[in-house]
């Protein structure tokens, strides 16, 4: 029987309308025989909630109560939809359960005066831990047998860092098809996204990891991967900045995780390598046009219509550029650079290096960190470390652009008949993008000559 994993974006379940669209599609679905598994993310707003409450309770615990009748209140408001009292009474218990153990968690930050990354992410994981309760209730009300299984039932096992780590294959297939797979002949389950157990430990995968780990259950259950969001794809360009963008039919893996690296938010970048080690399809849907294709990811090759397919956007960049003349002829010098920044947790997008200095963007909100972290350097090398700000990062994406000649030429000409200045180039290694950075001012603009450059007018 074929087996389809629904990831459901919190941000579009706003509403009892949306909740009953989410509904409708898994009646359908059953109708037609397909198995279900459904993975959530955090209720609209919950996430960013919990990460202010925790650093609010670091502090003080005078707001703790109060941020858990929010917490209670932001979950119940869904669960009034439910009409049967014994489902709705069920769904209530669990979650004021759930938020007994979360209190204790948050009162236990107020106490020590420390929040470390493993208390982190045990909070962080409420949000899915929570909302799939919401949608059991909603789906058990209207006739739909419905289960949710929590990450540490389940099986859904990691390892890595906290808020950056990666699932553990081997042992979460045994334990999916073990405990999950059996269930699913007679009920749609819900599991957790976000988050997985490591040694008992909670570990996440960062935000937008649900995106992930759908991809990871579509892994372990050959299953086609639907990602439900308020829209129906990736599009050539951001529309606010171009009026003609359209939808893009169909994407490469290398393509769509390009376009999630560089910042396009339909899809995290993590959830490709699960897909690609199957073959498998994802697709994007629109939960307010059902019926309506979405953009298509799989590992197939389009015919090169169009040399370049998408155009995306980071508008949150800086440039930092350490500069020495004892550089030259001095191996290791660069590695000594992001040795520095991985100290600090500090990632870095693009690299320029020349004979005497090395460039390299940052996120905006590193740049002062990632600046005071390189003084050290001038202990062994005399340099001078520059930044500067209020930059963004543009990346054209397109498998055709490697067999394609004259790619760049063509684009920075564009740029520069536009008086549109470059900061800082890249073009990655795999010759499917070429990255770019500009003044912030000037990104939509640069955004619409690129898009017409090779999409037309």
């Amino acid at each position: 029987m074929e087996t389809t994993v629904l990831k459901i974006g919190g941000g579009i379940l706003r509403d009892k309308d949306c909740f009953d669209r989410v509904v409708n599609i898994v009646k359908q679905n059953k109708e037609n025989g397909t198995q279900q598994i459904l993975v959530l993310s955090a209720l609209y707003g919950v996430t960013d909630f919990l990460i202010e409450s925790t650093h609010k309770s670091l502090h003080s615990d005078k707001e703790i109560e109060a941020t858990i009748h929010k917490l209670k209140e932001m979950h119940k408001q869904y669960i009034g939809f439910v009409e049967n009292k014994e489902v709705k009474e069920k769904a209530e218990f669990e979650i004021d359960d759930k938020i007994s153990i979360l209190e204790k968690f948050l009162y236990g930050v107020s106490y020590l005066k420390e929040l470390s990354p493993r208390s982190k992410d045990m909070i962080q994981s409420y949000g899915e831990r929570l909302s799939p309760i919401v949608l059991e209730a909603i789906l058990n009300d209207h006739g739909v047998d419905a289960k949710f299984v929590d990450a540490e039932d389940a099986g859904i096992y990691c390892k890595g860092d906290f808020e950056k780590a990666l699932v553990e294959m081997n042992s979460t297939t045994k334990a999916l098809h073990e405990n999950i797979s059996p269930l699913l002949k007679e009920n749609i389950i819900l599991l957790p996204g976000y988050y997985g157990i490591d040694d008992a430990e909670v570990k996440t995968f960062g935000r937008g990891g649900t995106d992930y780990s759908a991809g990871v259950l579509a892994n372990v259950f050959s299953a086609k991967l639907e990602i439900w969001k308020d829209v129906s794809g990736f599009m050539s360009a951001d529309p606010k900045a171009v009026k003609d963008a359209v939808q893009i039919n169909n994407l490469s893996y290398d393509e769509a995780e390009e376009l999630g690296y560089l910042g396009a938010k339909i899809l995290h970048p993590k959830t490709i390598a699960p897909l690609r080690e199957k073959e498998l399809f994802a697709e994007i849907k629109n939960l307010f046009d059902p019926d309506k294709k979405g953009t298509t990811i799989s590992g197939k090759k389009d015919v090169c219509d169009l040399i370049v397919k998408s155009i995306a956007t980071n508008k949150d960049i800086g440039i930092i550029t350490v500069k020495s003349s004892s550089m030259v002829n001095s191996p290791g010098f660069a590695s000594k650079i992001f040795r520095k920044l991985a100290e600090k947790e500090i990632p870095i997008d693009l690299i320029c290096t020349g004979e005497t200095a090395v460039s390299f963007s940052v996120n905006e909100s590193d740049i002062e960190a990632a600046a005071e972290q390189l003084q050290s350097l001038n202990d062994t090398i005399p340099c001078t470390i520059s930044s500067e700000k209020e930059l963004a990062m543009i990346g054209i994406i397109g498998e055709c652009m490697k067999d394609s000649k004259g790619i760049a030429g063509k684009l920075f000409t564009a740029m520069g008949e536009n008086n549109i200045n470059v900061e800082l180039i890249s073009q990655g290694a795999s010759e499917i993008n070429i990255s770019f950075v500009v003044n912030r001012n000037n990104v939509d603009k640069a955004v619409e000559i690129a898009h017409k450059t090779f999409m037309g007018e």
